[in-house]
């Protein structure tokens, strides 16, 4: 195990649960950092982000992956509570100059209290 601490996010998923992803040889050859990783943080927006874009490639798939990441010693997969929600709206509120999605402001206050 290494001392590296990820963040998962959805671009790195669904590159690697789809292997017609343009970047999914570029996150196979990082799984390996993952999988030996101190810590790997994930949110449950992200989960939703995710299966709904691959909703019409392979369910089944997805499904696995999330639950297995439920299961996994060196990920935490992080709640959305009203208060992490509330966090990232206000952040999403408060920066009218980024084109950040709600998730990504969710994923930005986790790594800001995690990472």
């Amino acid at each position: 195990m290494t001392q590296d601490r990820f963040f998962l996010d959805t671009v790195f998923i669904q590159a690697i649960l789809n292997s017609r992803d343009q970047y999914h040889q570029v996150a196979k050859d990082f799984l390996p950092r993952v999988r030996n990783a101190k810590e790997v943080w994930i949110t449950e927006a992200i989960f939703m982000e995710v299966s709904n874009a691959l909703s019409n490639y392979n369910r089944q798939k997805v499904s696995a992956f999330i639950r297995q990441c439920y299961s996994t010693d060196n990920i935490s997969v992080v709640n959305i509570t009203p208060q992490l929600f509330q966090e990232g709206l206000k952040l999403y509120e408060s920066r009218q100059d980024k084109n950040w999605g709600l998730v990504d402001c969710i994923s930005f206050t986790v790594m800001e209290k995690k990472i």
